[in-house]
């Protein structure tokens, strides 16, 4: 094989050398006899190489040649005639950067989303921002649906709106029912900056119709564990309840909150969302764990022609700022358990004349002024584990009118507790709302007291169905062909069986 592969080598370069038209080394003469034919190739390799180096050389020096002419050619030449120069100009530089215009329309946005830029305005030309974080957004989903059964009108007993109630002759006893499609967005923006979104769909119990919330929008600042701030429109810190639980119901055990914390849209008195600054963090307390926080906003509407009852998104229909400062702790040997206490301040400002049923014969608010002095006090104690719950919370609102010494009181709040077996969750809770009847800032979201018991089952990780009893000493107003809220108050037993499917996604 070795020979061959050398034979293979001379002829390649007989032709080689046969190209370059110079004459080659004459044969090797026949070799003598006893000659082998190794010795032979040996000694024609031999002349080959020598050939070789010649060759080369003589290329070296024909490309040496060449670029030597080429070179005095151009030395030859005559130069290019010299500028005019104007004495009293500036020197001119030796070359312009020319930059290019900036992409624009579909190129602008292709390169930006390539480097990781801001594409915001990129189609227009813009200039393109570099990003160094592209911030991640997630989104979750939570839906339910519900069916009731009671022995009483659900239009009546289930006013929704304050001052809006659908009329008795409405509605009936049984009912299915869209629930909140709720979607949680959120996106960690930088190590210590967030933002947290709640936008809810739900349908109007008095239309129908299906209406969009923005529940929550908050973008908060978070350095350590001992401050944090949030601003935009939060679910107000009041007590336990408010804090943990937000629209999905996938995560409450119960079907709905105690009416003490029902939302502001859905008849409930309490103060729920904030539209301000929150901030909160953890105190030097060793194993006592204590935390602190505090609240301003615009604080809770009150009845005028361009305000509702949840807070002002824009403009407050007063100067005057809702605050709310709390304590609560969080013991490290009881882990689960959680005690804490809030005050909640704010100025309220009804206009009298909107108040519902005013200039009826049956008016129910005849001594209403139109400024209040609001304060309400919250404590709660709970004992939170995996398997186990126990949740205990008490309200009490006063609203002092003006030129009065006489405070009006509501008090409200609940007793649940739960425990899981396997997949089945038994649950009890009692609860309590009194409002006073004489106060038009409360009056209209009714008393309920009574207890409700139930069973949750827990079909997967994310899709949970809940079988419930309620029974109610209830009360409130009249209602009137308008719809308007008027004396007399009635005064009903409810039993309600209720049922609801929950999920997440």
């Amino acid at each position: 094989m070795a020979g061959y592969r050398k034979r293979m080598h001379l002829k390649a370069w007989l032709l080689l050398a046969a190209g370059l038209g110079t004459p080659l080394p004459a044969p090797a003469q026949q070799a003598p006899a006893g000659q082998t034919e190794l010795q032979q190739l040996r000694s024609e390799l031999k002349q080959i190489e020598a050939r070789i180096d010649a060759l080369e050389q003589a290329a070296l020096k024909q490309a040496a040649q060449a670029q030597s002419a080429q070179s005095q050619s151009a030395a030859q030449q005559p130069a290019p005639p010299a500028p005019l120069v104007n004495p009293g100009a500036p020197p001119t530089p030796a070359a312009v950067a020319v930059t290019p215009p900036p992409p624009t329309g579909a190129e602008a946005v292709m390169k930006a989303e390539d480097k990781g830029m801001d594409t915001m305005d990129a189609g227009m030309g813009g200039v393109m921002i570099n990003i160094p974080h592209v911030p991640e957004l997630k989104i979750h989903g939570f839906g339910d649906v519900r069916a009731f059964l009671a022995n009483q009108n659900l239009a009546v007993i289930n006013p929704f709106d304050p001052g809006v109630t659908t009329p008795s002759t409405e509605g009936g006893n049984s009912t299915f029912a869209l629930g909140i499609m709720d979607l949680f967005i959120t996106s960690q923006i930088s190590q210590k900056f967030s933002y947290l979104t709640e936008m809810g769909f739900e349908a109007d119990p008095l239309s129908n119709g299906i209406g969009v919330d923005l529940e929550r929008a908050q973008l908060s600042f978070t350095p350590n564990d001992k401050f944090s701030l949030s601003v935009g429109r939060t679910h107000a810190m009041l007590g336990y309840y408010n804090t943990a639980f937000h629209h999905g119901t996938w995560f409450q055990t119960t079907i709905d909150r105690p009416h003490i914390f029902e939302f502001e849209d859905s008849g409930g008195p309490l103060p729920i969302h904030n539209v301000g600054v929150a901030a909160m963090g953890k105190l030097p307390s060793g194993k006592l764990g204590l935390h602190w926080f505090a609240e301003a906003g615009n604080g809770k509407q009150t009845y005028s022609l361009e305000a509702t009852v949840t807070p002002a998104n824009v403009l407050a229909d007063h100067t005057g700022k809702s605050t709310n400062i709390g304590l609560l702790a969080r013991p490290e040997k009881i882990d689960g358990l959680q005690a804490g206490f809030n005050w909640y301040q704010a100025s309220l400002v009804p206009v009298v004349a909107l108040l519902p049923g005013y200039g009826t014969p049956a008016f129910a608010f005849p001594n209403a002024v139109d400024y209040y002095k609001q304060n309400i006090y919250i404590a709660h104690i709970v004992y939170i584990q995996p398997k186990f719950e126990f949740m205990l919370e008490d309200a009490e609102m006063r609203d002092l009118p003006r030129g009065s010494v006489k405070p009006l009181y509501t008090s409200g709040g609940y007793a649940q507790i739960s425990k899981v077996f396997g997949v089945v969750r038994p649950y009890a809770r009692f609860q309590w709302l009194n409002p006073n009847f004489k106060d038009p800032n409360n009056a209209w979201a009714g008393r309920w007291v009574g207890p409700n018991a139930g069973v949750r089952w827990d079909i997967n990780a994310f899709i949970a169905l809940k079988l419930e009893y309620s029974h109610y000493d209830w009360k409130s107003f009249s209602v009137d062909a308008n719809a308007n809220q008027v004396l007399p108050i009635l005064h009903k037993t409810i039993d309600q069986l209720g049922t609801q499917i929950t999920y997440t996604f």
